[in-house]
């Protein structure tokens, strides 16, 4: 593979885009959306073509890091971080991220976990840590959770084995079916199950970004929590300002 195919957005739907009228922080944090983007794609580039270990994500906006001051303090630069940390070594761990404001498991299915499989097939570039976590928005916006498990089931069993899966949000009934499918999916391919959303701490509203939908710093501290304990890396932790 000579380059990661760039990633781009998926366009809001109208009722995001009708709220985004009404409410300014749904607009701030959507304005974020594309220079995230456009940041983490430039340095997908700079990852496949560099050498050391290699995490690779398969996501939505929370991988991006909307919703933080800035697209390295969502939970995947903050997990880059926590590893180098842990390993120290000269060659720095990279990070491919491969995830897409909006997605949801179809689009895991369709358009990411085909990147996966072209990289697991090149020595320089297998995943050495392996992050899926995807879905959430399908269980705000989908109708049918059984089409949803079905994804979720396929998704999980195309990963690299030995990846770490995390939970969707919420406690919802349909959450909590999606939920039952990914630990499932996960126990019989081989994966870590990881819950993002349950560390303790401050209450949640204070975990919220000024749309009061994606996490704001401190949350996304409090999410990259569990992945480092999955991983044996020093857990992050909150900055000044969070």
């Amino acid at each position: 593979m000579e380059r990661i195919p760039d990633l781009r957005p998926k366009p809001p739907g109208v009722g995001l885009r009708t709220v985004g009228l009404v409410l300014p922080g749904v607009r701030r944090v959507s304005a974020q959306i594309r220079p995230y983007t456009a940041w983490w794609s430039e340095r997908n580039q700079t990852a496949l073509h560099t050498a050391g270990p290699l995490l690779v994500v398969v996501g939505d906006s929370t991988a991006i890091g909307i919703g933080a001051s800035a697209p390295d303090r969502g939970y995947v630069g903050l997990l880059q971080r926590s590893l180098r940390e842990r390993d120290g070594t000269p060659t720095p761990w990279r990070v491919i991220n491969l995830a897409q404001s909006g997605a949801r498991v179809a689009d895991g299915l369709d358009r990411q976990l085909p990147i996966v499989t072209e990289l697991a097939a090149n020595p320089a570039t297998t995943p050495t840590v392996m992050v899926s976590l995807i879905g959430s928005n399908d269980v705000v916006w989908s109708k049918d959770t059984t089409v949803l498990r079905n994804r979720l089931r396929d998704l999980i069993g195309r990963l690299p084995r030995g990846a770490l899966v995390g939970l969707v949000a919420g406690g919802s009934p349909r959450a909590r079916l999606a939920n039952r499918a990914i630990k499932e999916a996960a126990a019989e391919h081989g994966h870590q199950v990881v819950n993002p959303w349950a560390e303790p701490g401050p209450p949640p509203g204070s975990r919220l970004a000024d749309d009061r939908f994606h996490p704001n710093d401190l949350g996304y501290t409090l999410m990259a929590k569990p992945f480092a304990r999955a991983l044996d890396a020093p857990e992050p932790v909150a900055e000044t300002g969070s």
